[in-house]
Parts: structure tokens; sequence; C-alpha cells
């Protein structure tokens, strides 16, 4: 029994060892082709020059769809198609205006509107400004928040080698700051840009209403005017805002996911996901979030279909709407009837800028993880090596509870905060070669699971 063992586990071994043989020489022609053409940088460059800003619900995200079926079809994919989704449509509107009364003199802020802020009326909401860090700082305040503005001003963890994890632990203010700031009578909310750079460009991003409390208009301050108004406060702690937005909520509409493939040879009903979202914020032209992933994920199948590779299991690209403000495209995906017959081994994402890759962070189970964990060798060809555990994604987490494997590319990440969600993120931020190595690092992953299964 333990000889029969040994030669099945041998034999096993050799025949891995054999497909990561051939598994590199193809790494190695998608390394040349993708460096000699620089494909997914010209996809990129176009997607942001001609149609800009990709917010859900606007002409532009419509735009989007139509120019990224036409491109997963230049690519060779098999077949394209869009499936229905409604996402939320939330106009900022011309108006972002803030300034601080100190010391009898006004000081104008530098702000913009949260997305899925309400506004405010024409003359704005003024209200004594309270400076807080926590949640608990909120909860503490009592009676004396009433009327308040609240300020949200905890930065981030600048210890934090990782910026995503300084993003963590500072973005719940963002998200739920309007909430809490609620609870205790406050009439406005001002919240620090969620960026470690320290210059006059403050950053949008997603906020949320809880319907237990009234809706109060929210504010994103650069991190410049954010030191300010807290130097203001240390000297007048009677200083007051005033907020002017003119933002306004509509009835969602109806929209679509973008979807592409190259139909598998032997397997075509097992699926490997690669995807980012097509919607972006109103700022910038969404270039590193997520028009990188984007760019990266049609780059996989025309890279595939110009070497002439046939995937032995489908290669699926989901573009997915309303990332930024809802993820109602990725839940709408995931609860496509189709799923039944089919099943995702595995989902690759880029959301995190395209920058130059470093590597995958993984969730999978124990066996998944270890199979994968082998194709750190494979993926050092675009210097892609570091696989570690946890990852994934926003769009593809709704796939977890189906066993697929979650994935997601980890590019180098110092820069990504200072660009996300700002007028900063814009395609001169982008390195050509940086972005395409990262899609030839999705491009060797995905072939090779699709190769070898899970």
């Amino acid at each position: 029994m333990r000889i029969t063992r040994y030669i099945v586990i041998t034999l096993a071994a050799a025949t891995f060892l054999t497909g990561q043989g051939m598994h590199r020489e193809t790494a190695e022609r998608m390394k040349d082709r993708g460096l000699s053409t620089l494909d997914s940088y010209e996809m990129l460059k176009e997607l942001t020059g001609t149609i800009g800003h990709r917010l859900s619900g606007s002409d532009g995200y419509e735009k989007a769809v139509l120019w990224s079926q036409r491109r997963l079809k230049e690519a060779g994919a098999d077949s394209v198609w869009t499936e229905p989704v409604m996402v939320p449509r939330w106009v900022r509107g011309p108006v972002e205006k803030a300034f601080a009364r100190s010391g009898g003199k006004n000081h104008e802020l530098t702000v913009c509107a949260l997305g899925g802020t309400v506004g405010t009326e024409k003359k704005g909401v003024t209200g004594r400004v309270i400076e807080v860090r926590s949640f608990d700082d909120v909860r503490a305040l009592g009676e004396s928040a009433k009327g308040a503005v609240l300020f949200f001003n905890r930065p981030f963890d600048r210890t934090r080698v990782n910026t995503g994890e300084a993003y963590g632990g500072a973005v719940n203010q963002r998200g739920s700051g309007a909430i809490e700031a609620a609870k205790v009578g406050a009439v406005g909310v001002i919240v620090r840009s969620m960026t470690n750079a320290m210059d006059d460009e403050p950053h949008t991003g997603a906020m949320r209403y809880d319907s237990a409390v009234p809706k109060i208009p929210a504010a994103a301050v650069s991190t410049m005017d954010a030191e300010m108004l807290s130097a203001l406060l240390k000297k007048d702690p009677g200083t007051t805002v005033t907020i002017q937005l003119s933002a306004q909520s509509h009835p969602d509409v109806l929209s679509s996911n973008v979807i592409g493939e190259i139909r598998g040879s032997e397997f075509p009903e097992q699926i490997v996901l690669v995807g980012g979202h097509l919607d972006s914020w109103d700022k910038g032209t969404g270039a590193h979030d997520d028009g990188s992933g984007v760019a990266q994920s049609i780059e996989v199948i025309k890279l595939m279909k110009a070497l002439g590779l046939r995937p032995k299991r489908t290669i699926r690209v989901v573009l997915f709407a309303n990332e930024e403000n809802g993820l109602k495209g990725a839940l709408a995906y995931a609860s496509r009837d189709a799923n039944v017959r089919e099943r995702h081994i595995a989902a690759i994402e880029s959301d995190a800028g395209g920058f130059l890759p470093r590597g995958f962070g993984i969730s999978a189970d124990s066996i998944k993880f270890g199979k994968l964990t082998q194709y750190a060798s494979l993926l050092d060809v675009v210097g892609a090596g570091k696989i570690t555990a946890g990852g994934g994604g926003a769009d593809i987490g709704p796939l977890k509870p189906f066993g697929t494997a979650l994935i997601g590319l980890s590019p180098e990440s110092q820069r990504y905060f200072d660009y996300h969600h700002s007028n900063h993120d814009t395609i001169d931020k982008v390195h050509p070669r940086e972005l395409e190595l990262g899609a030839i690092a999705m491009a060797i992953l995905s072939w090779a699971i699709a190769q070898d299964g899970l």
C-alpha cells in the first residue's frame, strides 16, 4: 500500500514539474510579447482619454460599456456579452465649498462631496466645529454635539508598510462618520482625506446613511486644510464651519457588467475569472482605480490569443459595474442562474493600481492555497512571485460561497493612495511597463490554473 501511494505521489509530482516546465515556456512568451507591445497601456490611455471618469449611472459609464465590448472583441475573445444590473445614480453637482470662521476671519477649505452625500440648501449648513478621531470620541460628546459640524481627523497610520492596511484603519470615519455624527445631533461632517499625501487635493469615496437617523451632508477635506483646521481649533475653540454642496441622488438606473471569454477546450464549465471594475469616481479619470485593472484583464485575453493559446478551462474576463458606490455588479454576477451550471474554480482581481506587481494574495482552503503557492517560481518571470495568505477583492468576494479561490494582484502600494479617488488619478501617474507586468502576471497565473485545475 505504501509503495503504491509513493508511486502515485511521485507520478503526480513528476506531472506537475513537467507542467511547470511547459508553463515556464508560455510565461516567457507572454512576457516577451507583453513588454514588446505594452498594449495594456494603450488601452488604458484610450479609456481614460476618450471617456474619462465612469461613475455608475453616468453617460461616461455607459460609453465605457460600449468601449470595453469593442476592446474585448478586438482582443480575440470567443464571445462577448453584457449582463444587466441596476445601479445607483448620484450626481455631485457644481457646488463643493466650505470655509472656517475663526478669529474673525474666513478661511477657505478645499473640499469635495463624499459619494452618496445629500446636498445642502444654497446658504449651506453652519455649525461650531468639533474635532474627533474615533466613534468613541463622537459618542462621548453627548448633548454638546447638537448643531455642530464634526471634523473627523484620524490620519493614516504611517508605520504601516502596506498602505492598504493604513487605509483600512482610517476609512470607517468616511464610510460611517455621517451616521455616528447624526446620532448625536450634528448637522454636518468633514472628513480628513484618505491619503498619506500632504497636499491640497481632497479625496472622495463612498459614505452611507442609516434610515434611523437624519441624513446630514458630508465632505472630504484635503490633508493640508485638515491640518490648518486643527490648528485653528487649538487657537479658537469657537471656530465654525460652513458647508455648501449641490449633490443629489436620483432613482437607480439600468446598467450592465461586461463579460468576455476564451472557451475552455476540455472543461469549459470550469471558470477562471479575471477582472476589475469598469466604474470609477468622478474625480480624475480612474486610471489606477480601476482603469488599470480593466486594461490588464482585457490584455490577458489579448496575450493568449496573440500567442495562439487555447486553455483547457474557460478564462473569463468580467468588468464589474458599481464597485465604488454599491457593489451591485458583483452581487448581480454572483446571483446569476448560470452559476449553477458553471463552476468558478478561481477568480483573480486587479484593483490596487497599475503599479509594479509584487505577487498575489490568496484566500482559499489549505489544499488550494498549497497548489497555488507552487506557481511562485513561475511568476518570478515577471518578479511577481510573492504569494501571501489573505487576499482577493471586493468584486470577487461574493463568489466565496461557491468555493472559489479568491486571488488579488498585489502591486507596490506606496503611491496608490496619493492618487486614489482624487483628481490626481490620471494616466500620467501610470508607468507603461509596470502596468503591463501586472497584466502578464495575471495572464501567467490564470493560464496555469486553467491548465492544471484546482
